[in-house]
């Protein structure tokens, strides 16, 4: 069973007495900063000047420093940028300007467990990764609630690190609902696994591919996106509230015996050795690898695959019916 901390856990006195540097003010930025803040912790914010995100937190009500500012000024330094733009920000605008004994935050892995940064010795290293998007944990944390959340520490320098992780989550609110103690390792792999096998490669994938083959057979556009893509909602909900099982008892006997009938047809052995090549390709640094150097050039993979689904078929019926449909 993992190790799992709530609420009690975690002493804020363990981190008070520091300024917080959010570096970056995006989908994860944003939400640690408003929480923290309105959890009585000092909080500094950096982004980009004249960048949208810069506006949105004067709109919050944050003076908006530079990165060399933060760096310069505070103890804790929360990187809360995308995984390719930390490297250059790192070297150029974070290094230079480090005190002894600082503590750095990460909300996900990838910088660290691929070292595409270059951590001083005597700081400590935290990885307090919410489990769902910024606006989530946002949302959540004004009703008194939590979104759970991955905690790591990679480096303990001070001794203190692990209880310093602890506050931090307990301020940003997931200790309210609960945290895992796991590895930067850990994270990064299952996150960028998950990402590609499922929800964002596997998944959109499929749909794709059932809606292709409705419209070929000459079914309606607008019949295919509606039964392949629309109601995943429902089946999501299903599984976020109850579960694999639970879902399963909640469809009809129809569903159910499709289900048993096509489910291991589409998802065989075959599937299976790609999905184990998928997590290879993770495990030994080869996507990150790739990644990179996609980013480095431009990112011509990315926008090229971007563009290619903004006018497919299924993004235009998507479009059509949205306009036409309340929904």
């Amino acid at each position: 069973m993992a190790n799992t901390f709530f609420e009690g856990d975690g002493d804020l006195s363990q981190i008070s007495q520091y300024s917080i540097g959010i570096i970056g003010y995006g989908n994860q930025g944003r939400a640690h900063a408003l929480n923290l803040r309105d959890s009585g912790l000092t909080v500094c914010v950096s982004t980009r000047e004249g960048s949208p995100a810069s506006a949105r937190a004067v709109a919050d009500g944050f003076a908006v420093h530079t990165v060399e500012e933060v760096a310069n000024n505070c103890e804790v330094l929360a990187l809360m940028l995308p995984d390719e733009a930390i490297p250059g920000v790192y070297r150029d605008s974070i290094e230079p300007y480090l005190e002894a004994r600082d503590i750095f935050v990460f909300a996900h892995g990838f910088t660290v467990h691929h070292r595409t940064i270059r951590l001083p010795d005597d700081a400590d290293v935290l990885l307090v990764a919410p489990t769902g998007p910024g606006r989530q944990l946002r949302s959540l944390y004004e009703q008194g609630k939590g979104l759970p959340a991955l905690l790591a520490v990679d480096q303990d320098a001070s001794g203190l690190a692990w209880k310093r992780c602890l506050a931090y989550a307990k301020a940003i609110g997931c200790l309210r609902a609960g945290a895992i103690e796991t590895t930067f390792r850990e994270e990064t792999v299952t996150d960028l696994y998950c990402e590609q096998a499922v929800l964002c490669g596997g998944m959109p994938e499929l749909i794709k591919a059932a809606f292709a083959v409705l419209v070929e057979k000459g079914y309606q556009p607008e019949l295919a996106y509606i039964s392949c893509l629309k109601e995943v909602k429902l089946i999501a909900d299903l599984l976020f509230e109850r579960g694999l099982d639970g879902m399963r008892a909640a469809i009809s006997n129809t569903a159910k015996f499709g289900s048993a009938l096509t489910g291991p047809e589409l998802v065989n052995a075959g599937t299976r050795r790609e999905l184990e090549e998928v997590l290879s390709r993770i495990e030994s640094g080869r996507f990150a690898s790739l990644f990179l150097q996609d980013a480095a050039a431009g990112s011509p993979v990315t926008r090229d695959f971007l563009a290619s689904e903004k006018h497919s078929r299924l993004a235009r019926a998507g479009r059509a019916l949205r306009e036409s449909l309340d929904f």
